[in-house]
């Protein structure tokens, strides 16, 4: 479907993320880099998001090739403007899904994309609005006994078994999952890093 000449390199080790290229069929191979995830004091939620977004690219760009495109991303929740991160342990599980309980958060995704030919830089962020059904604490904690939540966000996959947690999406289902997709496509086009 789409044609590319230049290669693009996925610094990000989910597999969701993954998933999405291969969907599409983008000739790609997978780098990441480590740096520091700590919030800065006073950070906003997309702020942060877009920074870690960037660094990760950046990290992994300094180890490239001129010919090569890096996309990067970071996924956060948020409710009431704090950031919920994934579970350290498995003991997290159950007190980050009874915050979320019955109450609406945000999905942030900020994405990097970088040109290292042409040091062009795109950093976009998109916001999904997820509703969480009003459950009873023996379902969460039930959920919360799997291995599922355990590197997720908010502690639920709402591609997965987590699904049941979810009563309405307002925006985009992809960037819940961890990468928009639909939108990342269009920058990749209109920036000429890809063709029909």
């Amino acid at each position: 479907m789409f044609m590319q000449n230049r290669k693009f390199v996925l610094a990000s080790g989910s597999p969701r993320r993954k998933e999405y290229l291969e969907r599409y069929h983008l000739d790609f191979h997978i780098l990441t880099g480590d740096i520091d995830e700590t919030v800065l004091k006073g950070e906003k939620p997309v702020v942060y998001a877009r920074r870690l977004a960037r660094e990760k690219g950046l990290t992994v760009a300094e180890r490239l090739f001129d010919n090569e495109i890096v996309i990067a991303a970071d996924t956060i929740v948020v409710l009431n403007d704090l950031i919920i991160g994934k579970p350290a342990t498995k003991a997290d599980v159950l007190p980050m899904l009874q915050r979320l309980n019955g109450k609406c958060h945000q999905v942030i995704t900020a994405y990097f994309i970088f040109d290292c030919q042409y040091r062009k830089e795109i950093l976009r962020d998109v916001t999904s609005k997820v509703v969480f059904n009003k459950l009873a604490t023996e379902q969460l904690a039930a959920y919360a006994e799997l291995e599922e939540p355990l590197d997720k966000a908010g502690a639920y996959s709402i591609q997965g078994i987590g699904t049941f947690l979810v009563e309405s999406i307002e925006g985009s289902y992809n960037n819940v999952v961890g990468l928009p997709i639909e939108v990342l496509i269009q920058d990749l086009l209109d920036n000429r890093m890809l063709k029909i």
